[in-house]
């Protein structure tokens, strides 16, 4: 069984130095426009969450900022605590991509069984309420970890 959706609507990059990674994505690849705000009002309609790990927790603090294109955006996050799966992979990696976000288009629990089902580990899931999004520990056979993102 395959995943639901293979639109992919950001890269997310990690690094010690968000001025300067931002500063070079954004000379690089000519990317100087902001990111387009969302068109549609967000209802809430689950409890929010975050989890890593299996267990709750309740920050992730970070600064982070989106460098766009036309068709997907880079969302470049400099981890300031240690226990996430940002600060994880950059402790691990250095600067780098770390993942890459699927939109899902149905329930994300659907995709999450076509992963877990695939030997796939979950390692962090956030409910904000409007929206969800998971990441799967996928490196050994991606090279980054997977994220699956629900708006409803």
């Amino acid at each position: 069984m395959a995943l639901s959706s293979t639109k992919i609507i950001k890269v997310i990059v990690v690094t010690d130095d968000l001025d300067r990674t931002v500063s070079a994505y954004r000379t690089l690849l000519g990317m100087d426009r902001e990111p387009e705000p969302a068109d549609l009002p967000h209802n809430q309609v689950r409890a929010p969450y975050t989890r890593y790990l299996g267990r709750d927790i309740t920050d992730t603090p970070m600064r982070a900022a989106s460098v766009c294109s036309e068709n997907f955006w880079f969302e470049i996050i400099q981890p300031l605590g240690h226990d996430d799966p940002w600060a994880a992979w950059l402790k691990a990696h250095g600067t780098s991509i770390c993942s890459i976000c699927l939109m899902t288009d149905g329930p994300i629990e659907a995709d999450e069984a076509v992963l877990e089902g695939a030997g796939f580990q979950s390692i962090f899931k956030q409910e904000k309420g409007y929206e969800a999004y998971e990441y799967f520990d996928t490196s050994a056979a991606l090279g980054t970890l997977l994220e699956i993102k629900e708006r409803y």
